[in-house]
């Protein structure tokens, strides 16, 4: 094959590649539309969600009320197949972003929108994994209308990242290598609307999610 005949296929496949790359690392956003729900996610001890056709930001959105003291958005424990579980590391995942619309609740002093991520390991066992939690914005006086959290994840770090807390399933505080370990084994992730280690009066709340975004 001579050269000039292997010029328009060495443009071809790098134009491919071009349009490769940013697809993959445009990660994921589950916006609700055309009925999807990936990751099932839902409210805590609470009636199914429901998406609403319209009023999301925009579009379509998941619309649920529960009565709780920490409402809580999150993918149920092993749900597969689904973008927001599984092995952050080698997806090397550095953050994840939500907009919430809370449209009833209790308004409380030192209220944050918190992420979690746990992992059991497998055994179905909280006790035997590993949890994190990072405390985002104060939400102590409700926002009007949708807004948008995001939290720095950066699930290929060696040690645990600043402003996350790491925690062992007996206790303990966790170690950078717990925060890798869970890091590769992620098997639930929740939005609080809470801040840990405090505590909160039960409330009927009435909620709104919408574009769930996880990527590098």
């Amino acid at each position: 094959m001579n050269q000039s005949s292997c010029k328009p296929q060495l443009i071809l496949l790098s134009l491919l590649l071009c349009f490769a790359i940013p697809s993959l690392r445009a990660g994921f956003v589950e916006t609700f539309e055309d009925g999807t729900n990936d990751g099932d996610w839902r409210l805590t001890t609470s009636t199914e969600p429901v998406i609403e056709p319209d009023g999301g930001n925009p579009g379509a959105y998941l619309h649920q009320q529960v009565d709780a003291a920490i409402p809580t958005w999150y993918v149920p424990l092993d749900t597969a197949p689904t973008h927001f579980l599984g092995n952050y590391a080698r997806r090397r995942i550095r953050a994840m972003s939500f907009d919430l619309n809370i449209y009833s609740g209790s308004e409380v002093p030192d209220r944050n929108v918190t992420l979690d991520v746990e992992t059991t390991f497998g055994t179905g066992d909280f006790t035997q994994g590993v949890d994190a939690y990072y405390v985002g914005t104060d939400i102590s006086r409700f926002p009007s209308g949708w807004q948008t959290y995001t939290f720095r994840i950066d699930a290929a770090s060696p040690v645990i990242p600043p402003g996350w807390v790491v925690t062992r399933g007996n206790g303990r505080p966790g170690t950078d290598a717990d925060w890798q370990a869970l890091m590769r084994d992620v098997e639930t992730v929740g939005l609080e609307l809470g801040t840990p280690g405090y505590f909160y009066p039960f409330w009927i709340w009435d909620l709104g999610l919408d574009n769930v975004r996880i990527g590098p």
